[in-house]
C-alpha cells in the first residue's frame, strides 16, 4: 500500500514525454486506485481495532503529505531522459519521518493480535 504511493512517484519521473496528455491520464487513474485501496483499509482497519485504525491513519495522513508534495515536484520537472534519473533522491522525498509511525502501527498490529490470541495458545 504504502510502496504504490511512492512508485508513481517513479513512474510520474518516468512519464513519456511524447504522449504527455495520456501518460498524465494513465498516471492520474493509478493515483486514484492507489486512493480507492487506502480508503479501503483505512475503513478496515479502523473496522477491525481503534487503536490499529487510529495508528494506520496516522502513517497515511504522512505519507500522503509527503508523497503529495513528492508528486507535485514530479509534475513541475520535465520527465526523465536518461537512466542516471530514474531514482528519487532523498532531497525529494526522505521517509525517515514515516519510520515512527510505522513503528507504532506495527506496534499496535501486534498488541491487537495478542489479544485475539487464546489464553491457552499464548
Amino acid at each position: 500500500m504504502l510502496t504504490g504511493a511512492l512508485q508513481t512517484g517513479t513512474a510520474i519521473r518516468r512519464r513519456r514525454s511524447d504522449a504527455l496528455a495520456e501518460e498524465r491520464v494513465r498516471l492520474l487513474e493509478t493515483l486514484g486506485e492507489i486512493q480507492v485501496n487506502l480508503s479501503y483499509h483505512l475503513a478496515w482497519t479502523k473496522i477491525e481495532s481503534e487503536t490499529v485504525g487510529k495508528a494506520y491513519a496516522d502513517l497515511i495522513k504522512e505519507l500522503r503529505k509527503m508523497a503529495g508534495t513528492a508528486m507535485q515536484a514530479t509534475w513541475e520537472a520535465p520527465p526523465i531522459e536518461n537512466d542516471s534519473a530514474v531514482n528519487i533522491p532523498p532531497t525529494v522525498i526522505d521517509l525517515s519521518a514515516l519510520q515512527p509511525l510505522e513503528a507504532a502501527y506495527i506496534a499496535a498490529v501486534r498488541a491487537h493480535l495478542r489479544r485475539l490470541t487464546p489464553w491457552w495458545h499464548r
